[in-house]
């Protein structure tokens, strides 16, 4: 029985030690996914300092060209930015996905994000 209790208390250890904790630094990059699964866009994310502002490229048609603008970053919790009308949140269980939410005119949007490690275009 004692053997089971030291594997359960090896084992949450160890679950804890592995996870990874978010800082600033955990928003910093590239994010890169399509919004409902259609348009590409891209949230270019160097700091989060107060005054921050992120660089938003997107696709308003599939065969169109990218479309760029600056927005203003502001912090609102642990894992969330909203970046203008956009809301970005990542994903506590690994931190290289991030969710999307744009609200705009027309309709609100969602967006499945990857942090992109390479200096690269938004994906087609």
């Amino acid at each position: 029985m004692m053997k089971y209790l030291y594997l359960t208390i090896i084992f949450l250890f160890a679950q804890i030690a592995s996870s990874e904790e978010i800082n600033d630094q955990s928003f910093i990059g590239k994010w890169c996914g399509k919004w409902d699964e259609i348009y590409s866009m891209c949230l270019t994310i160097e700091n989060i300092d107060p005054g921050s502002t992120a660089k938003y490229q997107w696709l308003e048609h599939e065969s169109g060209k990218f479309k760029r603008d600056e927005k203003q970053i502001k912090r609102i919790n642990r894992n969330t930015l909203k970046i203008d009308n956009i809301w970005f949140v990542l994903d506590e269980n690994n931190l290289g996905k991030a969710s999307a939410m744009g609200v705009f005119r027309v309709q609100t949007r969602m967006a499945g994000l990857v942090r992109n490690l390479e200096k690269s275009s938004p994906p087609k």
